[in-house]
């Protein structure tokens, strides 16, 4: 399996087993919610439509060339692998203007901050801690852990959609032009923002992250839509009653999946999650 250079929230890694028999070798793939592109990484297609709407995504995607990636190995070094290079960094990229220049250090982020998480505040600035600090298990003391620079997977990355036909897209999961000519013989994948796994959590929590229950419902009626026109849906989910009842005219495969990130190792356990597939 081939492994994508981001450490992301959601990675759908450890389910490729399970998704990858019901995406097959499609004409035209589709990913809507591109994320680290983990699936895409390991499809075997003629045309690929990837997508995501964070920016920071998109410009990451589409800037990874040889150069990019010799330019990226440079930010991991001893000197930058500190609380507060990570900072003057974090600062660099919420300020600068330059697309490229912000690609690089959105990757130097990823692999030095706390747990690889993506998040911003209201401002739009990114404002993950640093997170290379460890305890050392057996004398409890702290250390700093070296990050990852991951040049095999960026020049995979980069084999594989520089030389197919690749189109990447920064736009809404809604956005039409996503579409375009979709028929017999492509699958949609849907990886959206999973609804609450609990029943104390809430739909207006969720919406804080940008995608409401209202939105889950929308996304249903696009896979349901795209399904008439002969195209393979899938979709991904936590498996609640909630998404049971938006999926019902699905068929729908129940699988377990250990959580990638998580503040403490040992929490990271198995949930439900379900495939739903329409065709």
């Amino acid at each position: 399996m081939n492994k994508s250079f981001l450490k992301w929230a959601g990675n759908k890694f450890r389910v490729l087993p399970d998704l990858l028999p019901h995406i097959g070798s499609p004409k035209k793939y589709i990913e809507p919610f591109g994320g680290s592109l983990s699936v895409a990484l390991n499809i075997n297609a003629e045309e690929y439509i990837l997508n995501d709407i964070n920016q920071d995504l998109y410009s990451l995607y589409t800037n990874v060339d040889e150069e990019f990636v010799n330019e990226c190995k440079q930010l991991f070094t001893d000197e930058n692998n500190t609380k507060e290079k990570y900072l003057e960094l974090r600062k660099s990229f919420n300020t600068t203007k330059d697309c490229r220049q912000r690609a690089k250090l959105f990757l130097y982020l990823n692999k030095h901050a706390f747990n690889g998480l993506s998040r911003y505040n209201s401002k739009g600035e990114y404002n993950v801690p640093y997170g290379r600090i460890a305890k050392d298990s057996k004398t409890g003391e702290k250390k700093i852990n070296k990050a990852h620079f991951p040049e095999q997977e960026l020049n995979h990355f980069r084999d594989v959609f520089l030389t197919q036909k690749v189109n990447f897209f920064n736009t809404s999961f809604s956005d039409k032009s996503l579409y375009q000519n979709i028929g017999p013989g492509d699958v949609v994948y849907f990886d959206p923002p999973y609804v609450p796994a609990s029943e104390t959590a809430s739909f207006t929590d969720y919406a804080k992250e940008g995608f409401t229950y209202d939105q889950q419902v929308e996304l249903v009626e696009l896979a349901k839509s795209l399904a008439q026109c002969g195209a393979k849906v899938i979709i991904s989910n936590h498996d609640v009653p909630t998404t049971r009842e938006l999926y019902k005219d699905a068929e729908i495969y129940s699988i377990q999946v250990r959580r990638s990130i998580s503040a403490n190792k040992t929490s990271r356990k198995k949930v439900n999650e379900l495939i739903a597939v329409y065709q």
